[in-house]
């Protein structure tokens, strides 16, 4: 068992007479103190190499949590960048892909007022040639109607068979007068006869019939 301090320091010798100790003694207890100092400078020698190999373990870990600290500080930065590089790009693509939008929708709402206003006035136009085509069919019945009153008229004052005696003698109808008269002479007496004549030839052409002109055809006259 290693001596204690106290034990080293109140160690008392056995003495032979009033100041002398006993050599044995006083050699083995020497013995043991330099053999117990002997196995505390080994064991601090080993702790010491213990310590210094600890040490170097240490500094070794240090330096790996630098390294470790380092690029984890540089794999930060790497992230900080790639994310601001990102959120840039990502701004930017938003921005662009905004802007496509808002041309698209700007293009379209024009082309679709354009086409409205093209339609609108398309059916503009068909509106006004329906009513002017109304108003055309409308004034075509008004004449036909006047037309087939004024007939109507005429038929029922007897002015058709007046007007039919009044006409004149045509080219065509001389001409078969003249063959007539060639193929079979007969002598005129009188002017009532010619006049007899004349309306047997009348009657032999057939009835003919006078349309009035219209108003529009009478006012160009």
């Amino acid at each position: 068992m290693a001596l204690s301090p106290d034990e080293i320091l109140n160690h008392e010798f056995t003495k032979k007479g009033s100041k002398a100790y006993v050599a044995t003694e006083v050699d083995a207890f020497l013995d043991q103190v330099n053999s117990d100092y002997e196995a505390l400078i080994a064991e601090r020698d080993a702790l010491k190499v213990q310590l210094e190999q600890s040490q170097s373990q240490v500094e070794a870990l240090e330096a790996k949590r630098e390294q470790v600290n380092q690029s984890i500080f540089v794999a930060q930065e790497a992230a900080d960048r790639l994310k601001k590089d990102a959120d840039v790009e990502v701004k930017k693509q938003l921005t662009h892909a905004q802007e496509a939008a808002t041309k698209i929708i700007s293009d379209s709402r024009v082309k679709a007022e354009a086409e409205a206003e093209r339609l609108a006035q398309e059916n503009a136009e068909l509106t006004n040639e329906q009513n002017q085509l109304r108003t055309e069919v409308e004034s075509f019945k008004n004449s036909f109607l006047q037309l087939l009153t004024a007939q109507r008229t005429l038929l029922e004052n007897d002015e058709l068979a007046e007007a039919v005696h009044r006409l004149p003698i045509g080219q065509v109808t001389a001409n078969r007068i003249g063959k007539v008269a060639e193929a079979a002479p007969v002598e005129v007496s009188s002017q009532s006869e010619q006049e007899s004549d004349e309306q047997g030839t009348a009657e032999a052409q057939g009835p003919v019939v006078v349309f009035p002109e219209s108003e529009d055809q009478a006012d160009n006259h």
